[in-house]
């Protein structure tokens, strides 16, 4: 019986990041016709396809879905295997694929990876943003190693952990009729109009959650995919908003946007998410334990 090798494992793991066997071959700098090869070495030994041919596309199957996580592993371990060999000082080397939401990715963690990566020059970290579905999606598929999440996850099969807490705040226009009172009940505010993350999005399945613990609900929204539109149309007056306090600190210090304060707390933790695996390889669980050391949001 054919054995897998390694370097099947690795451009299995490139078709399914890119979903593309040019974009994979340039990744490899190897040719198309090579990773074509290799592919089907690859699915000859397994005893079939891995993919499903969409186009000019290639989407996992069940078998490539089920493959994946462990191509990953098995490709941890042996780079594991080679930092620990060739390193005798025991820096770390690798790399990583963290997806982060939007509130995380835009607001929170980029100082601080710049942090990670002046300390550890030789890893490697790629970084994704999207929403929360998004992540978690990529998570599960085996294509992001970590996930940095500030919704509520729908994968019961994903280890998640809870990781800081983070404050939302609700916004307005300084010319909003509720900008110069001292609080406002949230049963009052609901009846105006509001402008929320799109469906999918962890700032408004964490506002809805809360909302819904209360028996409250919206009954007039309209919803936007980024934050930074939806901090420019409560500026300009078209309706309230609620985001994290990190996406809006420079709004609320200069007066374009102003907090209107309510009579109950609203907040939610950023999550750590990952694939529930037994091996994890050195630089996956120093990232971890590197993660937890932010004892709170600044």
């Amino acid at each position: 019986m054919e054995s897998v090798t390694l370097r099947q494992l690795e451009i299995f793991v490139y078709i399914a990041q890119f979903e593309n066997m040019t974009a994979a071959s340039k990744k490899l700098f190897l040719t198309q016709s090579a990773v074509s090869m290799s592919l089907k070495e690859l699915e000859k030994t397994l005893g079939g396809s891995v993919f499903h041919r969409v186009g000019r596309g290639l989407i996992l199957n069940d078998r490539g879905r089920a493959l994946l996580p462990k191509a990953k592993n098995i490709l941890a371990s042996v780079k594991d295997l080679v930092d620990m060999a060739h390193n005798t000082e025991k820096a770390l080397m690798g790399e990583l694929m963290i997806g982060c939401s939007t509130t995380i990715g835009n607001y929170f963690f980029p100082t601080r990876l710049k942090l990670f990566c002046d300390e550890h020059p030789q890893v490697r970290i790629t970084l994704n943003v999207g929403n929360t579905r998004e992540i978690a999606k990529l998570v599960r598929e085996g294509i992001l190693d970590i996930g940095l999440v500030e919704g509520i996850v729908e994968e019961r099969d994903l280890d998640e952990k809870e990781w800081v807490k983070d404050v939302l705040v609700v916004i307005a226009s300084p010319e909003h009729p509720f900008a110069c009172r001292s609080m406002v009940p949230m049963a009052e505010m609901i009846e105006e109009q509001w402008v929320l993350r799109e469906r999918g999005s962890g700032t408004l399945s964490s506002f809805e959650a809360l909302l819904a613990s209360k028996n409250l609900r919206f009954p007039y929204v309209q919803e936007i995919g980024h934050t930074e539109a939806i901090k420019r149309v409560v500026e300009a007056g078209m309706g309230m908003s609620c985001l994290s306090r990190l996406a809006v600190e420079q709004e609320l210090r200069e007066g374009s946007l102003v907090e209107i304060p309510t009579d109950i707390e609203i907040s939610r933790w950023f999550r750590i998410i990952s694939l529930p695996e037994e091996h994890r390889s050195r630089l996956f669980n120093y990232m971890m334990k590197w993660l937890f050391s932010f004892a709170s949001v600044k």
